[in-house]
Protein backbone atom coordinates (compact mmCIF):
# COMPACT_ATOMS: atom_id res chain seq x y z
CA UNK A 1 0.00 0.00 0.00
CA UNK A 2 2.96 2.19 0.93
CA UNK A 3 4.21 1.72 -2.89
CA UNK A 4 0.81 2.78 -4.24
CA UNK A 5 0.80 5.90 -1.76
CA UNK A 6 4.27 7.24 -2.91
CA UNK A 7 3.32 7.28 -7.09
CA UNK A 8 0.22 10.29 -6.41
CA UNK A 9 3.01 12.94 -7.39
CA UNK A 10 3.35 10.87 -11.01
CA UNK A 11 -0.60 12.30 -11.39
CA UNK A 12 0.91 15.45 -10.41
CA UNK A 13 3.20 15.93 -12.61
CA UNK A 14 1.74 13.86 -15.30
CA UNK A 15 -1.40 16.03 -15.33
CA UNK A 16 0.39 19.23 -15.25
CA UNK A 17 2.06 18.37 -18.09
CA UNK A 18 -0.85 17.09 -20.17
CA UNK A 19 -2.58 19.98 -19.09
CA UNK A 20 0.40 22.73 -20.49
CA UNK A 21 0.64 20.61 -23.74
CA UNK A 22 -3.12 19.77 -24.48
CA UNK A 23 -3.25 24.35 -25.06
CA UNK A 24 0.38 24.56 -26.35
CA UNK A 25 -0.14 22.02 -28.95
CA UNK A 26 -3.40 22.86 -30.33
CA UNK A 27 -2.61 26.35 -31.57
CA UNK A 28 0.80 27.44 -33.78
CA UNK A 29 2.25 30.72 -31.22
CA UNK A 30 5.79 30.25 -30.07
CA UNK A 31 5.92 29.12 -26.00
CA UNK A 32 6.94 32.75 -25.00
CA UNK A 33 4.71 35.27 -27.03
CA UNK A 34 2.33 33.90 -24.24
CA UNK A 35 -0.47 34.08 -27.15
CA UNK A 36 -1.37 30.78 -26.32
CA UNK A 37 -2.78 31.93 -22.59
CA UNK A 38 -5.18 33.94 -24.45
CA UNK A 39 -3.17 36.92 -23.40
CA UNK A 40 -3.31 39.22 -26.55
CA UNK A 41 -0.25 40.23 -28.35
CA UNK A 42 -0.18 42.01 -31.71
CA UNK A 43 1.56 40.28 -34.45
CA UNK A 44 2.95 37.00 -31.90
CA UNK A 45 4.92 35.04 -34.12
CA UNK A 46 4.55 31.25 -34.81
CA UNK A 47 6.38 28.66 -33.19
CA UNK A 48 8.62 26.10 -35.55
CA UNK A 49 8.82 22.60 -35.61
CA UNK A 50 11.88 22.56 -34.38
CA UNK A 51 10.57 24.65 -31.43
CA UNK A 52 7.56 21.95 -31.45
CA UNK A 53 10.11 19.20 -31.01
CA UNK A 54 11.86 21.02 -28.11
CA UNK A 55 8.99 22.00 -26.11
CA UNK A 56 7.36 18.80 -26.11
CA UNK A 57 10.38 16.30 -25.79
CA UNK A 58 12.07 18.14 -22.60
CA UNK A 59 8.41 17.74 -20.93
CA UNK A 60 7.46 14.40 -22.02
CA UNK A 61 10.97 12.50 -21.25
CA UNK A 62 13.93 15.20 -19.76
CA UNK A 63 11.60 16.93 -16.72
CA UNK A 64 10.26 13.12 -15.28
CA UNK A 65 13.58 12.06 -15.68
CA UNK A 66 15.22 15.35 -13.52
CA UNK A 67 12.47 15.07 -11.29
CA UNK A 68 13.19 11.28 -10.40
CA UNK A 69 17.05 12.26 -10.49
CA UNK A 70 16.12 14.49 -7.53
CA UNK A 71 13.55 13.60 -5.54
CA UNK A 72 15.10 9.54 -6.16
CA UNK A 73 11.69 7.92 -6.20
CA UNK A 74 13.44 4.84 -7.97
CA UNK A 75 15.44 3.70 -10.82
CA UNK A 76 14.18 4.26 -14.84
CA UNK A 77 13.65 0.79 -15.08
CA UNK A 78 11.03 1.03 -12.68
CA UNK A 79 9.13 3.15 -14.91
CA UNK A 80 9.66 0.85 -18.16
CA UNK A 81 12.94 2.62 -19.46
CA UNK A 82 14.77 -1.19 -19.73
CA UNK A 83 15.29 -3.90 -22.18
CA UNK A 84 12.66 -5.72 -20.48
CA UNK A 85 11.62 -9.31 -21.89
CA UNK A 86 13.55 -8.39 -25.15
CA UNK A 87 12.51 -11.54 -27.18
CA UNK A 88 8.43 -11.52 -26.06
CA UNK A 89 8.34 -7.81 -26.43
CA UNK A 90 9.73 -7.86 -30.26
CA UNK A 91 7.29 -10.52 -31.04
CA UNK A 92 4.65 -8.53 -29.42
CA UNK A 93 5.83 -5.59 -31.05
CA UNK A 94 5.39 -7.55 -34.73
CA UNK A 95 1.84 -8.88 -33.81
CA UNK A 96 0.63 -4.72 -33.02
CA UNK A 97 2.71 -3.97 -36.07
CA UNK A 98 1.78 -6.40 -38.84
CA UNK A 99 -2.23 -5.65 -39.12
CA UNK A 100 -1.64 -1.81 -38.90
CA UNK A 101 0.11 -1.38 -42.28
CA UNK A 102 -3.51 -2.79 -44.50
CA UNK A 103 -5.36 -0.37 -41.69
CA UNK A 104 -2.52 1.98 -42.91
CA UNK A 105 -2.75 1.56 -46.40
CA UNK A 106 -6.80 2.40 -46.78
CA UNK A 107 -5.94 5.38 -44.43
CA UNK A 108 -3.76 6.36 -46.52
CA UNK A 109 -6.70 6.85 -49.37
CA UNK A 110 -8.67 9.30 -46.95
CA UNK A 111 -8.69 12.72 -47.41
CA UNK A 112 -8.64 13.32 -43.90
CA UNK A 113 -5.42 11.57 -43.20
CA UNK A 114 -4.15 13.27 -46.72
CA UNK A 115 -4.52 16.57 -45.29
CA UNK A 116 -3.26 16.15 -42.33
CA UNK A 117 -0.49 13.95 -42.90
CA UNK A 118 2.28 13.95 -43.32
CA UNK A 119 2.96 16.57 -40.48
CA UNK A 120 5.64 18.32 -42.52
CA UNK A 121 4.86 18.27 -46.46
CA UNK A 122 8.14 19.43 -47.00
CA UNK A 123 8.65 14.90 -47.08
CA UNK A 124 6.71 14.49 -49.56
CA UNK A 125 9.26 16.06 -52.51
CA UNK A 126 12.52 15.79 -50.70
CA UNK A 127 14.32 12.51 -49.51
CA UNK A 128 16.88 13.83 -47.94
CA UNK A 129 14.68 16.17 -45.68
CA UNK A 130 12.35 13.23 -45.17
CA UNK A 131 15.20 11.00 -43.44
CA UNK A 132 15.74 13.55 -41.17
CA UNK A 133 12.39 13.96 -40.64
CA UNK A 134 11.98 10.90 -39.85
CA UNK A 135 14.83 10.43 -37.26
CA UNK A 136 13.72 13.18 -35.36
CA UNK A 137 10.05 12.72 -35.49
CA UNK A 138 11.98 9.00 -33.90
CA UNK A 139 12.92 10.58 -30.68
CA UNK A 140 9.93 12.65 -30.38
CA UNK A 141 8.08 9.18 -30.60
CA UNK A 142 10.66 7.77 -28.10
CA UNK A 143 9.75 10.66 -25.39
CA UNK A 144 6.48 10.36 -26.45
CA UNK A 145 6.09 6.70 -25.65
CA UNK A 146 8.40 7.25 -22.56
CA UNK A 147 5.64 9.53 -20.66
CA UNK A 148 2.69 7.60 -21.85
CA UNK A 149 3.85 3.71 -21.53
CA UNK A 150 6.66 4.05 -19.14
CA UNK A 151 6.23 7.18 -16.46
CA UNK A 152 2.72 7.40 -16.70
CA UNK A 153 1.75 3.57 -17.29
CA UNK A 154 4.47 1.83 -14.58
CA UNK A 155 3.87 4.73 -12.18
CA UNK A 156 -0.07 4.87 -12.31
CA UNK A 157 -0.03 1.29 -12.08
CA UNK A 158 1.71 1.02 -8.72
CA UNK A 159 -0.76 3.36 -7.40
CA UNK A 160 -4.07 2.19 -8.44
CA UNK A 161 -3.62 -0.64 -11.16
CA UNK A 162 -5.89 -1.03 -13.87
CA UNK A 163 -7.52 2.03 -13.39
CA UNK A 164 -4.40 3.65 -14.25
CA UNK A 165 -3.86 2.41 -17.13
CA UNK A 166 -7.25 3.45 -18.36
CA UNK A 167 -6.84 7.09 -16.84
CA UNK A 168 -2.90 7.18 -18.99
CA UNK A 169 -5.20 5.58 -21.88
CA UNK A 170 -7.92 8.60 -21.61
CA UNK A 171 -4.98 10.92 -21.36
CA UNK A 172 -3.63 9.59 -24.64
CA UNK A 173 -6.67 9.76 -26.56
CA UNK A 174 -7.40 13.09 -25.44
CA UNK A 175 -4.14 14.13 -26.76
CA UNK A 176 -5.19 12.87 -30.69
CA UNK A 177 -8.58 15.22 -30.53
CA UNK A 178 -8.00 17.78 -33.51
CA UNK A 179 -6.41 14.51 -35.59
CA UNK A 180 -8.41 12.39 -38.30
CA UNK A 181 -11.57 11.07 -36.23
CA UNK A 182 -10.21 7.47 -36.82
CA UNK A 183 -7.26 8.15 -35.34
CA UNK A 184 -8.71 9.68 -32.30
CA UNK A 185 -11.11 6.71 -31.44
CA UNK A 186 -8.56 3.98 -32.00
CA UNK A 187 -5.69 6.16 -29.77
CA UNK A 188 -8.32 4.90 -27.02
CA UNK A 189 -8.00 1.27 -27.59
CA UNK A 190 -4.25 1.48 -28.26
CA UNK A 191 -3.73 3.52 -25.16
CA UNK A 192 -4.84 0.49 -23.46
CA UNK A 193 -3.44 -2.60 -25.85
CA UNK A 194 0.01 -0.45 -25.57
CA UNK A 195 -0.18 -0.39 -21.66
CA UNK A 196 -0.66 -3.83 -21.71
CA UNK A 197 2.07 -4.76 -23.44
CA UNK A 198 4.32 -2.21 -21.44
CA UNK A 199 3.68 -4.04 -18.31
CA UNK A 200 3.68 -7.50 -19.37
CA UNK A 201 7.16 -7.68 -20.53
CA UNK A 202 8.51 -4.54 -17.87
CA UNK A 203 9.40 -1.97 -20.81
CA UNK A 204 8.26 0.97 -23.15
CA UNK A 205 10.59 0.25 -25.96
CA UNK A 206 8.36 -2.38 -28.22
CA UNK A 207 5.75 0.07 -27.90
CA UNK A 208 8.34 2.79 -29.38
CA UNK A 209 9.19 0.54 -31.91
CA UNK A 210 5.73 -0.03 -32.65
CA UNK A 211 4.24 3.57 -32.77
CA UNK A 212 7.42 4.68 -34.91
CA UNK A 213 7.21 2.01 -37.26
CA UNK A 214 3.49 2.87 -37.69
CA UNK A 215 4.50 6.68 -38.24
CA UNK A 216 6.96 6.31 -40.81
CA UNK A 217 4.94 3.50 -42.74
CA UNK A 218 2.02 6.38 -43.00
CA UNK A 219 4.36 8.77 -44.26
CA UNK A 220 6.01 6.45 -46.67
CA UNK A 221 2.44 5.26 -47.92
CA UNK A 222 1.64 9.06 -48.43
CA UNK A 223 5.42 9.86 -50.10
CA UNK A 224 4.03 6.61 -52.70
CA UNK A 225 0.70 8.10 -53.25
CA UNK A 226 2.13 11.72 -54.12
CA UNK A 227 4.87 10.52 -56.28
CA UNK A 228 3.02 7.75 -57.95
Amino acid sequence: MSVRRSEWWVALLGGLILAFLFVYNRQPYTVYALHWLGMERANAPLRSWEEYFVVNTALLLWLPVLVLAFIGKGELSHYGLARGDGARGALFAFLMYAPMVVVLWFASARADFQHYYPLDKRILTDTAYAIYFELAYGYYLFCWEFFFRGFLTFGLYRWIGWWGVGLQAVAFGLMHLGKPIPEVIGSFVAGVILSAVALRVKSFLPCFWTHWAVSMTLDLMLIYRTRF
